[in-house]
């Protein structure tokens, strides 16, 4: 069994996780039989004029066998100013794979979360379903997932419209598409996109793309780019439907 015992992400221009409603569970894979454990932090501050703190945390334990795979992480964020809580979000995520074939898995997971900049007070979301294994070769892989999950969420009802509802209780569909390319020894890309609509209006659904390019300059060190969009068809009170994050980090394995 190959350890690798941390790995720590320090991310300079990074909100990523903030404004997102979904979590994008596919950026944590290995490759044969190991343990990965992982932290990243990030934090940037002001001082003068305005006194802002903003930091956030992210732990990943990752564990893969022969058939089973299992995955926990999580993030929390916090920014103040002047001692003060201004926007506070955090999620955990569990998950597990189970290998039917070569290029078929099953996948169950539970996810909760909160987000103030959403307005979520809450949300509840677990399902399962299966995912395929289109594409495998040296530098390419590409997967399609589908399958059902259950949502229970609260909103923060002083924030909404006069006639939004604050609990919802919904079924969606879940669909994701994996892409990833080693386009040499030094570079790869790595992109996700999911789907999830509710099952009895079309006309709602969300949408998240995570595009990451990976430089890789050393065994141990890799700069890393990442551009994430998120769209969501009916958001709650006077919320825009698109979000844009873009971060640019650094990767520290040992």
């Amino acid at each position: 069994m190959k350890i690798v015992n941390c790995i720590i992400l320090f991310l300079f221009l990074s909100n990523l996780g903030n404004t997102q409603t979904i979590i994008n569970a596919e950026r944590l894979i290995g490759g044969q039989d190991s343990t990965i454990y992982a932290l990243a932090f990030s934090y940037s501050g002001t001082k003068g004029n305005s006194n802002t703190d903003q930091f956030k945390i992210s732990p990943s334990f990752v564990l893969l066998k022969e058939k089973h795979e299992y995955k926990l992480f999580g993030a929390y964020s916090l920014l103040s100013d002047s001692d003060k809580r201004i926007l506070e979000s955090g999620f955990f995520h569990l998950r597990h794979n189970f290998k039917l074939t070569n290029r078929i898995k099953t996948f169950e997971f539970y996810q909760l979360q909160f987000n103030e900049v959403l307005l979520l007070s809450k949300r509840e979301v677990y399902g399962g379903g299966i995912k395929f294994n289109l594409l495998k070769r040296d530098s390419t892989a590409i997967d399609f997932s589908t399958g059902l999950m259950r949502e229970i969420e609260f909103l923060n009802e002083k924030e909404l419209l006069p006639d939004e509802i604050s609990r919802t209780k919904y079924y969606r569909a879940t669909f994701v598409k994996n892409l990833k390319w080693k386009i040499n020894e030094t570079v790869s890309i790595h992109n996700v996109l999911y789907y999830q609509p509710y099952l009895k209006d079309f006309n709602d659904y969300r949408l998240l793309n995570e595009f990451n390019l990976i430089v890789s300059t050393t065994k141990h060190l890799e700069f890393l780019t990442s551009l994430t969009t998120r769209y969501d068809s009916k958001p709650p009170g006077d919320l825009k439907k698109f979000d844009n994050v873009m971060s640019v980090g650094l990767n520290v394995k040992f």
